[in-house]
């Protein structure tokens, strides 16, 4: 899920253990959601504006705290809740290119209710995300920049086009 702890772990695998990497591909498929989506943004749009060099020695750039390379998303079909907004917002902000399926619209804030029996759960519809148009996310199919799907027959064989398609993607913005 989408929730406070994933994003800490995703803050320090970035960067941390894979600071020195060229990109990333950021995979939100088959999701749940949550609320990261400003997170998220913020994280993966980082511009350079400074570097620091004590006596010649290159030790670092600003910002520290966001990276600062190409990035793409990962989405597909059964995305859902913030696991539509954070691609839409993502797409809307131009950080990268969303790659995968279509995402039905359904980026609206759930309440989830636990009953006296803990296996009966039931959500309610609280909170609508509206563009800058005043339209509601939900019902907006977010469309890929670059469609692929995975078939259920290339998944039993192990195989996964749209990461792969990612890949290419990702190698060829670091070719630029």
């Amino acid at each position: 899920g989408m929730n406070s702890e994933s994003f800490r772990d995703t803050y320090s695998e970035l960067l941390g253990r894979c600071r020195e990497k060229e990109a990333v591909i950021v995979d939100t498929r088959h999701n749940g959601g949550g609320w990261l989506h400003e997170d998220l943004a913020i994280l993966l749009s980082g511009e350079l504006y400074a570097k620091f060099t004590p006596r010649g020695q290159f030790i670092g750039n600003d910002p520290f705290n966001r990276w600062l390379k190409p990035s793409c998303v990962l989405m597909c079909e059964d995305n859902y809740s913030n696991a539509h907004g954070f691609p839409w917002t993502y797409k809307t902000l131009k950080i990268g290119k969303l790659i995968g399926a279509p995402v039905p619209g359904t980026m609206t804030a759930v309440w989830w209710e636990t009953q006296i029996d803990p296996s009966i759960v039931f959500g309610i519809p609280q909170v609508g995300m509206q563009d800058m148009q005043g339209r509601y996310l939900e019902n907006q199919q977010l469309e890929p920049d670059i469609e692929v799907y995975n078939s259920p027959e290339s998944q039993l064989r192990g195989e996964d086009h749209q990461l792969e398609e990612a890949v290419k993607e990702m190698l060829k913005e670091v070719q630029k």
